[in-house]
């Protein structure tokens, strides 16, 4: 754990290509509403917060999802969008996994996260409303039977730095 850590801050420390802007629209602080959001085949999870920030070229960003049975998880990780796998470290678990970024435009970029062997575990697109009041993520993945999972996320922004002021709610 300690090591992922030490890989952490030598990614926050390089420079390269791809440095990600501090008008992404994304960049805030945003809620999940379960009520709008689509959980198939289900169970809801119960809430999910999640932030981006921009730091010396890099997003930085940090979840905190509550599972429907209650256990909390979430990561904090840094990346770019140059379709390179950065590490994400759990917040509650020592878990680890590996996100790539590949933007679609201005508002919309997919990433791809894997587990430590390669394998892929999910694949999302991650949508800002054209107000950037909402915030959209698609996530396709399979359960442990290997039946499919899409998840339909709407978030809410709570606070955008970027604006310097509270989202309408």
């Amino acid at each position: 754990m300690k090591r992922l850590l030490i890989v952490i801050g030598v990614v926050l420390l390089a420079g390269g290509a791809s440095a990600q802007s501090k008008d992404d629209p994304s960049i805030g602080s945003w809620k999940l509403n379960v009520a709008k959001s689509k959980f198939t085949p289900g169970p809801p999870i119960k809430g999910d917060t999640r932030s981006y920030e921009v730091q010396d070229g890099w997003l930085i960003v940090t979840t905190e999802t509550t599972a429907a049975d209650g256990n909390r998880t979430g990561v904090r990780f840094a990346a770019k969008f140059d379709g390179k796998e950065y590490p994400q470290i759990g917040r509650f678990a020592p878990t680890v996994a590996l996100i790539s970024y590949q933007p679609v435009d201005k508002r919309t970029l997919k990433y791809t996260v894997r587990d430590t062997t390669g394998k892929i575990t999910s694949t999302n697109t991650r949508t800002v409303s054209a107000d950037g009041k909402t915030m959209t993520i698609e996530q396709k993945s399979t359960d442990a039977s290997g039946r499919p999972v899409v998840n339909v996320e709407l978030f809410e922004l709570q606070y955008s730095v970027r604006l310097r002021e509270p989202g309408v709610r």
